[in-house]
């Protein structure tokens, strides 16, 4: 199953084969890798490589290590690679208006499915969410605010009942927490922006109740927008 290794970095060629074997089919979640000794052998690398390929493994949730049981094939979480994404993300110079547009393409894609796939305990989370952002509005909570617009927007998300789409905002959920916290505190002082913004969330959100993908997609895309014109118009 596993092949002697070429003339790529030892590591990356043992990444490259078990991701392949995952996409295959040949290695499933649960299943026990062979022993240290088999595995660097089949490969015809060290066992320092060996573990150095399992190391950043492990880091990424896909394997784990049991006392006892060797080496398991772990279903991979994408929490495991929101810090690593963040950090890629910001080493090569994050440009805000980009992930804009990665967030009006991909939300805009979910509020559609949600209207179309949501369930009625769906709405119930959605509709919770927009009541306590009501309530911290008045309250004038500003970090509750950011963290229940968050919330707002990881729900319909999950409305939508795309799994890679869901896996997709995981994995950037920490760029867009950031983006979400940013806006609104450049806008804090503007209370009424603020207040326009949560209209505009029961908007979607009454869009997806009536399944009205195509408003709830048009809504999304305004409201997005708006929020990153509102920001050029503080500046």
């Amino acid at each position: 199953m596993f092949k002697t290794i070429g003339k790529k970095k030892k590591f990356e060629e043992v990444l490259d084969q078990i991701r392949h074997l995952l996409i295959t089919k040949k290695l499933k979640v649960g299943q026990k890798l062979p022993n240290e000794i088999e595995l660097s052998e089949s490969m015809g690398i060290s066992r320092s490589s060996l573990r150095e390929a399992f190391t950043i493994l492990s880091m990424l949730g896909i394997i784990e290590g049991k006392s006892g049981e060797g080496t398991i094939i772990k279903q991979a979480n994408p929490e495991n690679l929101k810090g690593i994404m963040s950090l890629v993300a910001v080493s090569r110079g994050l440009d805000t208006n980009e992930l804009l547009e990665v967030r009006v393409t991909l939300e805009m894609a979910a509020a559609g499915y949600a209207a179309k796939r949501r369930t009625e305990q769906n709405l119930r989370e959605i509709n919770n969410i927009l009541i306590e952002m009501d309530h911290h509005y008045v309250n004038q909570d500003e970090e509750a605010e950011v963290h229940s617009d968050f919330l707002f927007h990881q729900a319909i998300v999950k409305a939508s009942q795309n799994r890679m789409l869901v896996m997709l905002i995981e994995v950037i959920s920490d760029l867009l927490g950031e983006q979400i916290r940013a806006t609104r505190n450049e806008l804090a002082t503007s209370r009424e922006v603020l207040k326009r913004f949560q209209e505009e969330h029961w908007a979607i959100y009454e869009a997806i109740k009536e399944q009205d993908s195509v408003r709830a997609n048009q809504l999304m895309s305004s409201h997005l927008e708006r929020a990153q014109a509102e920001l050029r118009y503080g500046k």
